[in-house]
């Protein structure tokens, strides 16, 4: 039982520490999603000290049956679909019914822009629908890595645009994608190659 409380205490104070480095490094208007514009050090500290046991945020629960129905139905792993909406929302209620949108006017639990969303799910009004935007984001991310063939270019086209990613390359993406796919596939246990960490 000591044992188990050390090693407990032990991920918790790693993870606090990545937290903070996370935080140092990405303070300020470098953040693009709403989701980051909601991150909260202690809510975001209990979500990833949970993620240690369950790969999943605590905060997902909600959503856990639909996100993982759609990683299934679309060859997404389910973590990394997990933490791409932790990353777009932080699973805030708020962002998910559209009372809070991001300052480029992405909605939803995952941050469709408005043509996106027409596009992807046929309306606007579905990137609100948790049970129509959540299997739009895998069926998109997955389609994203058929165009790049790794899950660091699909979730890099996810923030950036596929556009950016295959004229541009991943070398000169901006630092707001950079970070937003290192955290994803991060929390998710996955090297940067896409790999299992």
């Amino acid at each position: 039982m000591v044992r188990k409380q050390s090693l407990i205490l032990l991920g918790a104070a790693g993870a606090a520490l990545l937290l903070l480095q996370r935080h140092a490094a990405t303070s300020g208007d470098g953040s693009v999603t709403a989701g980051d514009d909601e991150s909260n050090f202690i809510e975001d500290g209990y979500d990833t000290m949970t993620s240690l046991f369950n790969s999943l945020p605590a905060s997902a629960a909600p959503y856990q049956a639909n996100i993982e129905d759609a990683a299934d139905t679309y060859g997404v792993p389910v973590a990394i679909l997990a933490w791409l909406l932790w990353k777009e929302s932080r699973y805030n209620p708020a962002i998910i019914n559209g009372t809070k949108r991001s300052r480029v006017g992405a909605m939803g639990i995952a941050q469709f822009m408005p043509a996106t969303a027409r596009e992807e799910l046929g309306s606007e009004a579905a990137a609100l629908d948790p049970s129509i935007a959540i299997p739009g984001a895998a069926r998109y991310l997955a389609r994203l890595y058929k165009a790049t063939g790794e899950w660091r270019g699909a979730l890099a086209a996810y923030n950036w645009g596929i556009g950016n990613v295959q004229r541009k390359g991943l070398a000169a993406a901006p630092a707001e994608t950079r970070d937003y796919y290192s955290t994803i596939l991060s929390k998710a246990g996955m090297s940067e190659e896409g790999g299992f960490a």
